[in-house]
């Protein structure tokens, strides 16, 4: 008893024995390979099937063959019975659709991660408007006191103000004093150097007289 069991060869195995290029092999995996004789793995890598191998090593071989294109031996090989139009139709549409899966679930990644990243933007733009808030309450509170020492200090120099006028004003007392005094010690000089008795006693005096 025999067992049936499916051989799948790695796309870039397959192109190396048909000696194409893997993105070459790609594309006639799409034009000539049904969706159930080909496969993707975990990496991304197109795995085939033995007869979709077969089907391949048919148009390598009609390719090298002759001039034709590869519509044209696509309608051959329809017109042979080797291939089907609603296989590959099928083929087709379930990459399509594959794709179109993929590319939304990769935008819905990328949207989600956009939200994060607003998110997050807008969790940092508030925690930073919330520090200026702090900062400039107290900036204000800063600037009442600053206002305050101000205010103290202009108090201050008020008091220094009167208090210069005040010795200002004792010193020019004290000096019109001192002049006064000065005034009359010269007068008194004055007189006592032209009396002629300066020299005598008080009892010479009186006898003189």
């Amino acid at each position: 008893m025999s067992l049936n069991v499916q051989v799948w060869l790695a796309s870039k195995e397959v192109a190396d024995r048909l000696d194409l290029h893997v993105r070459t092999l790609r594309n006639w995996l799409e034009m000539f390979v049904p969706v159930n004789e080909r496969q993707k793995n975990a990496q991304g890598h197109y795995l085939i099937s033995e007869h979709g191998v077969m089907l391949l090593n048919e148009v390598k071989k009609r390719k090298d063959a002759g001039n034709a294109s590869l519509r044209d031996i696509q309608r051959q090989m329809v017109e042979e019975g080797l291939i089907r139009l609603d296989e590959l139709s099928a083929a087709e549409e379930a990459e399509e659709k594959k794709e179109a899966e993929s590319l939304a679930l990769d935008v819905q990644q990328r949207t989600i991660a956009s939200l994060h990243e607003v998110e997050q933007t807008v969790q940092e733009t508030l925690f930073h408007f919330q520090q200026e808030l702090t900062h400039l309450s107290s900036m204000q509170s800063a600037q009442a006191a600053i206002l305050e020492k101000i205010a103290d200090i202009e108090e201050m120099q008020e008091s220094l103000r009167l208090e210069i006028r005040r010795v200002t004003f004792e010193m020019d007392l004290m000096h019109q004093r001192l002049t006064r005094r000065k005034e009359r010690q010269n007068r008194y000089q004055s007189r006592w150097r032209l009396n002629p008795f300066r020299w005598f006693s008080r009892e010479q005096r009186l006898y003189v007289e």
